[in-house]
């Protein structure tokens, strides 16, 4: 008997699920997608006038919510069944183990009731779905046919005005070569002959396998097909976003150029520089070439000799400071042809010839390209510098610099040596590109060549080291202040926080972040919006997809007024006896 209303109760409570569901979202109003997505000027104002409303949508869910490298989130693009402008969106579910609102079992096909408070993300509009209190999605039908993609040019998609409404919708775009199969964060550089645009790695099927690996995308000089769902990645172009190798349709087989190498890779005056590379493909390889300009002349020709499949030339010694700059080229038995870097005017292989050794400032210097990794990525090289940071303030890492100004600081990840703060040190390793970031790790050499130095701060404006500042890249890992600024947003992460702030001295706000071990950023309220700090000292950084200021210590805030204070009761700073 006590089994038989056991049942019965369980069962009611799923016959009260609609009606309890629906007196909950009854509270708020039902909004359409075009509703939130549309706005008259997205050249100049793309946020959705719904921003920080809480609302209902219905929208057909277009694939499963664990699909997309969004962390510990659950997240989907949805439709409003069409391919019209303004019709696509975007569902994120911030706390996972909150599981009651049933986001888990959407499918593809799904038609459902969403509730959320609207938001945006790096310029992505998107519903957050509420959590506390639980609202949990409605899923009133299944199977729904999805809709097909939109054919668009790269074009539609290359600035905000025309793209704005295409965003968070599944686009095609056919006839694409691939001009770059290995720009920075997993994208890849396409070229339909309308515009230039990005396929991304926003779906886990291709980012678990960039993460593990073993997957490349197309190789430069593929023409092909790509379906995929477009995103707003705070760039002028929107990104494409296949779900998987069914979204690309290969149209041509172009040689496959991999493993380039020079030997030395360090050269001096007296050093010829042999160029490797593998090529194969699917036919034969009818000819390969390394086209090299020396500072910054024209390009000279040089055709490769071939064993197996291992192509070299080389490079004729140059005098000691020259600027020597290549690419390789490779054609096959059915005219198709790919180029490694395959977009020259954003990147290119490129060293200096130095008989004295290398500066820091010729392993970050980027020579005016767009792809900001190192011309040494991969290569061992040695630096010295004073040692601006140490293992105190980070454990295991330290920073160096040879000069006072701009491209002369750089990241050294090692666990073995423990310099401090004033050491001239000589340090060999590996260049490497740790996410956006340049550093020299695999450490082989470390020597204190002295002690006591010092380097004074860079004064810096907080635009110009911003994200998108004008001299972000070039300060990055140099020791730089900012003076007379304010705390602009305390909490830029919110709902999240991860210590961050952002402070603006008039130019523009940059972020300060907490990665070093003795300063905790702002986790609690230490610095409030309004707050005045008279000069903040820190290395300069790249995370996250943005540059930011991490100071040392608390002894790098000078002079912090909190904005509640009694301006009269400031502390002294400075000190004079007359």
């Amino acid at each position: 008997m006590g089994k038989k209303v056991t049942m019965l109760f369980v069962t009611a409570v799923f016959l009260l699920l609609p009606a309890l569901v629906a007196a909950q979202t009854a509270a708020y109003d039902t909004v359409s997608i075009y509703d939130i997505q549309y706005v008259p000027d997205p050249a100049t104002a793309d946020r959705s006038p719904l921003y920080g409303d809480t609302v209902v949508v219905k929208a057909i869910v277009m694939h499963g919510p664990r699909e997309l490298y969004v962390g510990a989130r659950w997240a989907c693009y949805v439709s409003d069944g069409t391919n019209n402008p303004w019709s696509g969106f975007f569902i994120i579910q911030h706390d996972t183990f909150e599981v009651n609102t049933l986001f888990q079992f959407v499918q593809p096909g799904d038609e459902v009731y969403f509730t959320g408070v609207v938001d945006e993300y790096s310029g992505l509009t998107q519903l957050a779905l509420l959590t506390n209190p639980v609202v949990p999605v409605d899923i009133v039908s299944t199977g729904n046919t999805l809709p097909d993609p939109k054919v668009l040019t790269l074009a539609d998609l290359a600035d905000h005005t025309n793209g704005e409404q295409w965003e968070a919708m599944l686009v095609r775009v056919e006839n694409a070569r691939v001009t770059n199969n290995s720009y920075t964060s997993n994208r890849a550089i396409i070229d339909d002959g309308t515009a230039t645009g990005y396929i991304d790695d926003y779906f886990w099927y291709f980012r678990g396998r960039f993460n593990d690996g073993v997957y490349s995308w197309p190789v430069n000089g593929t023409r092909l097909n790509v379906v995929g769902f477009t995103r707003d990645i705070n760039e002028p172009t929107f990104s494409i976003n296949p779900r998987n190798e069914d979204d690309l349709e290969i149209l041509t087989n172009p040689p496959v150029i991999s493993d380039v190498k020079r030997n030395p890779g360090v050269p001096t005056s007296s050093d010829d520089v042999t160029i490797s590379a593998t090529i194969t493909d699917n036919g034969t390889v009818s000819a390969a070439k390394v086209f090299y300009s020396v500072n910054s002349g024209a390009f000279n020709e040089l055709l490769m000799s071939a064993t197996a499949d291992t192509f070299t030339a080389t490079i004729p010694a140059q005098p000691n400071g020259s600027h020597v700059r290549y690419f390789i080229y490779a054609v096959d038995n059915d005219g198709d042809f790919s180029q490694v870097p395959g977009d020259t005017s954003l990147e290119i292989f490129q060293y200096v010839v130095r008989d004295e050794g290398l500066s820091i400032k010729d392993v970050q210097y980027t020579w005016g390209y767009q792809n900001d990794a190192s011309p040494y990525m991969g290569y061992e090289v040695s630096l010295e510098g004073v040692v601006t940071t140490d293992t105190s303030d980070w454990i295991g890492n330290y920073y160096i610099q040879d000069k006072d100004s701009a491209w002369h600081g750089i990241w050294v990840r090692d666990g073995e040596n423990k310099p401090l703060k004033g050491d001239w040190v000589k340090v060999t390793g590996t260049v490497e590109e740790r996410y956006g970031v340049t550093r020299l790790t695999n450490i082989t050499s470390f020597e204190v060549v002295s002690s006591g130095n010092t380097f004074e701060p860079v004064q810096v404006t907080t635009g110009e080291i911003a994200t998108g500042g004008e001299n972000a890249e070039a300060y990055e890992s140099v020791l730089i202040k900012v003076v007379n600024v304010t705390v602009t947003n305390p909490f830029p992460d919110a709902p999240r926080n991860y210590g961050e702030f952002v402070v603006d001295d008039g130019t523009g706000g940059v972020r300060v972040d907490d990665a070093m071990s003795a300063f905790s950023g702002n986790t609690d309220s230490t610095f409030a919006q309004g707050d005045q700090i008279a000069e903040l000292w820190g290395i300069h950084y790249y995370s996250y997809g943005n540059y930011k200021i991490l100071p040392r210590d608390t002894n790098d805030v000078i002079g912090h007024v909190t904005a509640i204070d009694d301006q009269n009761k400031q502390l002294a700073t400075t000190f004079q006896l007359d």
